[in-house]
């Protein structure tokens, strides 16, 4: 199985600085989130708008291809780019994404299209796996620019309940991503408090 950083986007809440190399103490959230997943895949695979600024990590960059931008072209890209019958995907801004929660959806992948956690604000698709059967399905909304569950009536999803959820990450912090510069200090804050989980 391959991992997907989606690192796409303009950013323009967070005054249009990229996410990805933000910091967290002492590593920035993409180095925090490729470490993480390292241990659980054969390759790492970063999409993103240019692949310049990533070189020094050491992974396969993808960009979107078309006209059409946002994190459903970025899943499409990694999934093709991808060699493997599964992929699990994250997001760059979100830097706190629990190993256990990926070693689960890991384990309980094979047989699904989708394997999409359900978490109290409602579904999560950007902290997922899934198959590379689902690219006939995404190219069918892709040049819509919809959302990434636009493609979901087309394949076979399993939703993993918030009671499963709970005893892989507590407080849901592998969904917390990072939007704006006040929600980057208060992470920043949680962080050297101790408190960010």
């Amino acid at each position: 199985m391959d991992a997907i950083v989606l690192s796409g986007g303009r950013a323009l809440r967070m005054g249009g600085a990229t996410k990805a190399f933000l910091r967290l103490g002492a590593e920035t959230f993409i180095e925090r989130i490729l470490a993480t997943l390292r241990p659980f895949f054969d390759s790492l695979i970063v999409a993103a708008d240019t692949p310049g600024p990533y070189a020094h990590l050491g992974v396969k960059v993808v960009v979107d291809e078309g006209e059409v931008r946002g994190p459903l072209a970025g899943l499409h890209a990694g999934l093709k780019a991808s060699g493997s019958e599964y992929c699990f995907v994250t997001t760059a801004d979100a830097p706190l994404l629990k190993p256990a929660l990926v070693a689960w959806l890991v384990e309980h992948a094979p047989g699904c299209d989708a394997l999409v956690p359900s978490w109290e604000r409602g579904v999560e698709p950007l902290c997922a796996v899934y198959a590379r059967s689902c690219l006939p399905a995404i190219e069918k909304v892709l040049a819509s620019g919809s959302r990434v569950v636009a493609f979901f009536p087309f394949v076979r999803v399993t939703f993993v309940p918030a009671q499963v959820l709970q005893g892989l990450d507590p407080a849901g912090a592998s969904f917390r991503n990072v939007n704006t510069p006040q929600e980057y200090e208060e992470l920043c804050r949680a962080w050297d408090a101790g408190l960010a989980t």
